[in-house]
């Protein structure tokens, strides 16, 4: 898959990005970056799906986002040269491409159109964490948990009425998006399912009622 980042560029700068990077594969369960490392490349990730996590001062696990296909990262250590701010790891059979910091910056450099894209992706993270924080201070987890869902369905082309959330993200998957843990996301999820706002299957999400899950 060609990263999203990419998919802008003219071929022949994207070549050149691709030329410059290398392969790797991990399995489920692994760490690709450690948070504090000393590692500086940017990552694209080609294939599976990536945890964003960092602990808290009291060893407290903290998820950031879920990684998906066609995502990158990594690109504050290779701009800053600062220690690596979270950890990243596998949560499936993963596929990447490394773009070693020196290359990188030189393609920055170099390639006008790599580095606005790049100036694009990191202003567009910065809008959405604006999002969440806001959400974060001004609604309580459940209400952030309905909009999320809202969001969601809105993606798979529902505007009312019924609603089907498939393939669902999995508990791990909602409580990065909502930066909460995954015991209070299954919490959440069971009260919405016990007041038959929503049912949950293998993998899927019905809400019987776009407008009683906001409210409306």
């Amino acid at each position: 898959m060609v990263p999203e980042i990419l998919r802008s560029l003219s071929p022949v700068i994207r070549e050149k990005v691709v030329a410059a990077c290398v392969p790797l594969s991990f399995g489920p369960g692994t760490t690709v970056i450690e948070e504090n490392s000393l590692d500086k490349d940017l990552y694209f990730l080609q294939q599976g799906q990536l945890l964003v996590r960092a602990l808290s001062e009291n060893g407290v696990e903290v998820a950031f986002s879920v990684m998906e296909a066609g995502d990158c990262f990594g690109e504050f250590a290779a701009i800053d040269g600062l220690p690596r701010s979270a950890s990243v790891e596998t949560i499936t059979q993963a596929t990447l491409a490394r773009l070693p910091r020196e290359r990188f910056l030189a393609l920055m450099r170099s390639e006008p159109d790599f580095a606005m894209a790049i100036a694009g992706m990191i202003t567009k993270r910065a809008r959405a964490i604006s999002a969440q924080l806001y959400e974060m201070a001004t609604l309580k987890l459940g209400d952030r948990l309905r909009l999320e869902l809202r969001r969601l369905a809105l993606g798979q082309g529902f505007v009312s009425g019924e609603a089907l959330i498939s393939p669902a993200p999995t508990h791990q998957a909602l409580a990065a998006r909502l930066a909460t843990t995954r015991e209070s996301v299954s919490r959440e999820l069971s009260r919405l399912t016990h007041t038959g706002i929503i049912a949950c299957g293998r993998q899927r999400i019905i809400i019987k009622d776009l407008a009683c899950l906001t409210g409306g």
